[in-house]
């Protein structure tokens, strides 16, 4: 998984919805650090009373790929909603 997963969900996110949805992918802190990291991805609609959306979920032993992991099924998610955006170039 690369660092390219959130630039791709982010993009993807800006293309579809022109800005009026921003892109989130939060990592829940933990003081366990030999347990595993989970991440959310969500889109929260700024023009619905900043409405959030959860569309992806990763789970890692590193901080990164939980979050790159939730990044990717983002993009996933939205890749499914919206079939009919060309997202190949983000």
């Amino acid at each position: 998984m690369s660092d390219g997963s959130c630039m791709k969900f982010n993009n993807a996110t800006q293309q579809i919805f022109k800005g009026t949805v921003r892109p989130v992918v939060v990592v829940q802190e933990t003081n366990d650090y030999e347990g595993r990291w989970f991440a959310e991805a969500m889109l929260i609609d700024h023009s619905r009373s900043n409405l959030v959306f959860l569309v992806g979920q990763g789970s890692a032993t590193k901080k990164r790929e939980a979050k790159d992991i939730a990044a990717k099924c983002g993009f996933e998610w939205l890749c499914s909603q919206y079939p009919e955006v060309d997202l190949s170039g983000v």
